[in-house]
């Protein structure tokens, strides 16, 4: 459901002495929870954060242009030299809050008495393998962390702490390594490449997938072992909801993050492609959700405060968009949502970026599966993927895989199959295509769900499980859906536009 909330904002520049000594100062409530001592003072730090009110907060990292806001939450501390009983970093992953080409975002988790902060990073992976700090070859930046109320696996309720570093001004298409951490603490190195410049027309590749919650015979952490091992690597993942089964229950997160396969962890992969995610509706953008991401936070009219309902972003030659559809009133879906998509969508320069794709959760087309196609989606929001000429529209919410055909318009019967060609792609006309192709891709981890090909609309429909890869090679498209748990095709297309 969609969560609105009031919230005073209090910025706060994390090199402000005062807020490395203190963490933020709650609004309304006059105090701050003093760091304990010893870990036998825990029980009174923790009975001050849960005597603490709650508030957003808005800072500038060192080094970077745009601002980074935390969701309401416990405590927010910038950071600071305190180490816990357990402090080296876990579940770490790599993502995007501002140009791909240029910057880079990582998230972690430690135990709640740790609040050291840090990434250290350069090109040179012996360097930084060797660094405790910033040194020749090595540079330094100061994350932050956030404390927040969850529910753990056995139902209690606990503080979760959560640290988040920003790294800004790098070189596109250049690959760096890093850690996080702190003095001591440090996590593995890890590889990262950044996004090429907007517009390069070098081949690349991304992944597609959606609804890992709950997974059935290990199927997550399969699937991302799986494209962990691709011979031709994924520079991009795109996920499009439904991580876990409850958005409030930290436990289910820890294990999304660093689920293991044979010797593999799913960290291996996330923190090395950048992972953009969307919400779901058992995801429901709960404040792990909104404190575990740092998604591009450009707030639009409608949003919560910290943005990241919905929002886009250029890599390479694509255009992506990410859009909400687990809201509580439909009115958002028709009036501030789809002003934001129309104001982007016609904003692409479609001579640099010719590739647009959409990545929601409930799909707006799908074949007597569990669930029934969203229409009040569909008719908020195809209309404009009709007159901008979105190539692909992913989404999730069914356990399936599926493609329709070419879809240009609405009817009673639920829209127009526009011209296609062979293996039901769309033609071509100018470089636009014929219609837009819906595609479900949702299978790495929760149960199967049925699905029909019976639909007027259906190109292929299958219960299986599955990630999709997409090919853009300059202006020709290819996309391949793989059944990981054989590593046998299920289906295959391409085109050039």
């Amino acid at each position: 459901m969609r969560i609105d909330r009031l919230v005073v904002a209090i910025p706060c520049v994390l090199a402000l002495s005062a807020c490395q000594q203190t963490g933020y100062k709650k609004s309304g409530a006059g105090t701050v929870c003093d760091y304990p001592a010893s870990s036998a003072d825990e029980s009174t730090y923790v009975d001050c954060l849960v005597n603490s009110a709650t508030a957003s907060t808005t800072q500038t990292l060192v080094g970077c242009s745009y601002p980074v806001r935390t969701p309401s939450v416990a405590e927010t501390r910038a950071d600071e030299a305190h180490v816990g009983a357990d402090p080296v970093p876990r579940g770490v992953h790599a993502s995007f809050a501002s140009d791909a080409s240029t910057t880079f975002a990582v998230d972690w988790s430690t135990d709640l008495l740790t609040t050291t902060s840090k990434i250290l990073f350069g090109t040179d992976e012996s360097a930084v393998t060797a660094a405790d700090g910033a040194t020749a070859g090595v540079e330094a930046r100061a994350g932050y962390s956030v404390a927040y109320e969850t529910a753990n696996n056995l139902g209690d309720t606990v503080f979760h702490r959560n640290h988040e570093a920003h790294v800004c001004g790098l070189v596109a298409d250049t690959v760096y390594y890093y850690k996080v951490g702190g003095p001591g603490h440090w996590s593995s190195v890890y590889e990262y490449r950044t996004a090429p410049v907007v517009g390069s027309t070098a081949s690349w590749r991304f992944a597609v997938s959606g609804d890992s919650r709950t997974p059935q015979n290990n199927r997550w952490a399969r699937s991302q072992k799986g494209l962990y091992d691709l011979a031709a690597p994924i520079r991009l993942q795109v996920f499009s909801g439904d991580a876990v089964f409850l958005g409030s229950n930290q436990y289910e997160w820890d294990a999304f993050f660093a689920s293991t396969e044979q010797t593999f962890t799913t960290d291996q992969l996330l923190a090395s492609v950048p992972f953009m995610v969307t919400n779901g509706n058992h995801d429901g953008l709960a404040v792990n959700y909104l404190a575990q991401f740092a998604l591009p936070q450009d707030v639009s009219p409608g949003e919560i405060e910290t943005g990241e309902e919905w929002y886009s972003y250029d890599y390479g030659n694509a255009h992506f968009v990410v859009l909400n559809d687990t809201v509580m009133s439909t009115s958002v879906l028709t009036n501030e949502e789809r002003a934001f998509l129309s104001a982007d969508l016609a904003a692409v320069n479609r001579a640099t970026t010719p590739w647009i794709f959409v990545i929601h959760h409930q799909p707006l087309y799908t074949c007597l599966s569990t669930h029934q196609p969203n229409t009040a989606v569909r008719a908020s929001w195809q209309p404009l993927f009709d007159q901008y000429g979105v190539d692909i529209v992913f989404a999730g919410h069914n356990h399936v895989y599926e493609r329709s055909k070419p879809i240009r318009g609405l009817d009673s019967g639920g829209g127009i199959v526009a011209a296609s060609g062979a293996n039901g792609v769309p033609t071509i006309s100018g470089g636009t295509p014929s219609g837009t192709l819906y595609v479900v891709s949702a299978g790495v981890g929760a149960e199967l769900y049925g699905v029909s090909n019976s639909c007027a609309f259906t190109q292929h429909a299958e219960s299986v499980s599955n990630y999709t890869l997409v090919t853009l090679q300059n202006r020709t498209i290819t996309v391949d859906v793989v059944d990981y748990t054989t590593g046998s095709m299920i289906d295959s297309f391409s085109y050039t536009k």
